[in-house]
């Protein structure tokens, strides 16, 4: 027994130093470079405290993209639970062809976001794109948009095209999680008389917790940490009008403000903190009330 708790200890010792090397000692100098004035115009390295903090939070127009990434997150989260939900539900069931509409709706999600958002640039282009060409084909002319020009429903733009790659990785964790339901106290609800929504919302989705859980804490890491989506879908633009968090990361650190970007990123970093742990103790919270 105390042999293989040396040995254990073995192994243990250079994963810790590889979490420390790749992933804690980096994240450690980013907090320090964030406090400091780190840019591609100066050799010296000057620690300036909050400075760039107040920068960003004292400079109004910053608002504006801390709101697109806030709006980002909560929506897609939102619909992509929602629709991969309703998904799982409906594949859950004994229809013909389940397995090939899963892969189907699973497909997008091995896409690459680079080529999501290129190949989405043609969908919704204003004048030959296939959504306007498609209204247009079927009278509905009136519904047609400038969808990735319009400054009012760029944002909504992104958040479908998003929504339409990631629903099926939703819904798959959520057929994980439906596998798990007692089907003997499905049927037993249903001799006393249960009907489909009560068996929903009183056995079917506290069984699934676990699972609704994994995928709001993924979908809001995902939505706030986005980037490559709108990136190729928007640049950001028009204007500033669909521009996130990781896309000014990337502009000031394009432009040699690597203390800025630095500080940018440690604000994307506790928003996800503050976020997550409000999320696992509500749901923590639920279950022990349960």
């Amino acid at each position: 027994m105390y042999i293989n708790k040396i040995y254990s200890k073995k192994f243990i010792w250079p994963a810790l130093i590889i979490f420390f090397v790749l992933f804690l000692l980096p994240s450690l100098l980013g907090f320090y470079y964030s406090l400091t004035n780190w840019n591609a115009m100066s050799d010296k390295v000057k620690f300036i405290g909050l400075a760039n903090f107040k920068e960003i939070f004292g400079d109004a127009s910053n608002f504006i993209f801390i709101k697109n990434t806030l709006m980002y997150a909560f929506f897609t989260t939102i619909l992509k639970v929602t629709i991969g939900l309703a998904l799982a539900l409906m594949l859950n069931e004994g229809i013909k062809s389940k397995g090939l509409l899963r892969t189907i709706y699973f497909l997008p999600i091995i896409i690459s976001n680079l080529i999501v958002g290129l190949m989405f640039q043609q969908v919704l282009h204003p004048v030959h794109g296939i959504l306007n060409t498609g209204l247009r084909s079927i009278g509905l002319g009136g519904l047609t948009q400038a969808w990735l020009e319009n400054p009012n429903i760029v944002m909504w733009s992104t958040i479908g095209v998003e929504v339409w790659k990631s629903a099926g990785f939703v819904m798959i964790i959520f057929l994980a999680g439906l596998q798990t339901v007692s089907k003997e106290t499905l049927e037993a609800s249903e001799i006393d008389g249960a009907n489909y929504w009560n068996k929903l919302t009183k056995i079917i989705i506290p069984s699934i917790s676990p699972s609704i859980l994994i995928n709001t804490l993924l979908s809001i890491i995902s939505g706030l940490k986005v980037f490559d989506v709108i990136f190729a879908l928007t640049n950001g633009g028009p204007g500033r009008s669909s521009e996130v968090i990781n896309i000014t990361v990337f502009n000031h650190f394009s432009m040699g403000n690597y203390g800025y970007s630095t500080a940018l990123g440690v604000v994307m970093f506790i928003f996800l903190a503050i976020i997550s742990i409000g999320i696992i103790t509500l749901f923590t919270r639920k279950d022990a009330d349960s």
